[in-house]
Order: C-alpha cells, then structure tokens, then sequence
C-alpha cells in the first residue's frame, strides 16, 4: 500500500511537488529530497530555495559574499546560512536560521549602549583577535552601575518568528561581584516589557 502511495505522489507534476514544498521551511525540503529522486529534483529546485531567501536582506559589508556567485537559490540559501555575515554599518552581523530560514542578527558591543562605557575607570575596549565578525569587545573593570541596552528595529525581523535574545560575554577568572544581587534582564517589544531575574556569575545559572 505505501509504496503505491509513493508511487501515486511521484506521478505529481515537479512543478506542483516545488510549489508545495516551498510553503514548508528549508528543514521539511531537505528531508523531502532524501523521499524519491523525483522529490529530489524537485526539493533541490530555484523555485523551492528562492522562498527561503528573503526579499529584504539588509546590505552586507564589502567583500562578505566574496568568491562566484551560487549557481542556484539552494546555494544562495547555504552561503547564507553558513556563517555570520557583517551588515553594511559593521556593527551589526546576520545570518539564515538553516532549519527555519529566519533572518538572525547578532550586535556588536559597539553598538550597545553601555553606561560608563566611554570612561576608562570603569570599561576598556579590547581587541578581539578570536572573532572573525567584531574587531573590539568592552572589558567591565568595576561599575556600581551595570545597565547595558541595545535595541532592534522589528522591521528587521521575520515575520511569524519567535526569538530569543542573548547576551555574550566572558567572565575573568577572578570576576566577582556578578552574584548578587541579580540582574534584570527586560525586552520591550510595541509597549509590552517582560522582566527576568537573572544572574551573570560563573558558579550560578538562575533564572525567574
């Protein structure tokens, strides 16, 4: 019975198995490619991957999509996806969610607003000779005012997204005063602001 089903599928016009699989995420194309080698030539197509590519890409830095260009949307969708890409502004970088083809973004420390950030008591700005996307990171030597904020136009987002948002940072060996008492952690989105307490030391992973 599965197999005349199978069969009965395959004897669908590509053109009709392509539109279908393009109303599904980048994940279910590429598991449909291993069904049949009429599914494959159908979930491998330009009409399939041009879907996942968003239409408003926002403009990359010189030089990050160096090399010839891909010959087919697939391989547009995976340059994409394969890495973070540095914006135009250079404090921003992006890339494609390979599972959902949703727009990621990652922001450089540049571009937050961090309070005390330009006095040198309190922040030092260092090079960052490990990332391959940010040239410089801030170094927190001691504050009694930690706030960093940093905010994202929803524009830029996917649409029907849910994200999650985080922050990076490394703590030095002998970082203290991380612990308490914990911090808040907010993201506002159209007026609505949900709050979390958090804790940033090492020895502590708690959240509420």
């Amino acid at each position: 019975m599965e197999a005349a089903e199978a069969c009965e599928i395959a004897r669908l016009p590509e053109e009709l198995i392509s539109a279908a699989l393009s109303l599904t995420t980048p994940l279910d194309a590429s598991r449909a490619a291993a069904v049949s080698r009429d599914f494959r030539a159908a979930a491998n197509s330009d009409a399939v991957w041009s879907r996942f590519v968003p239409r408003d890409l926002p403009s990359l830095a010189d030089g990050e999509l160096c090399g010839p260009a891909p010959a087919s949307a697939k391989g547009r969708f995976l340059r994409l996806s394969d890495r973070p890409l540095l914006l135009a502004d250079g404090l921003m970088s992006m890339w494609l969610d390979r599972e959902t083809g949703a727009k990621c973004y990652m922001l450089s420390a540049r571009s937050l607003h961090i309070s005390w950030g330009d006095e040198p008591h309190y922040w030092r700005w260092i090079p960052l000779t490990e990332s391959c996307r940010f040239s410089e990171g801030a170094e927190l030597r001691a504050v009694y005012w930690l706030e960093i904020r940093s905010k994202i136009h929803s524009i830029m987002l996917s649409e029907d997204t849910a994200y999650a948002t985080y922050i990076v940072f490394r703590l030095a060996d002998k970082s203290y005063g991380l612990d308490l008492p914990f911090q808040e952690a907010s993201i506002t989105i159209a007026g609505s602001t949900t709050t979390h307490a958090v804790c940033l030391q090492r020895s502590i992973l708690l959240s509420s």
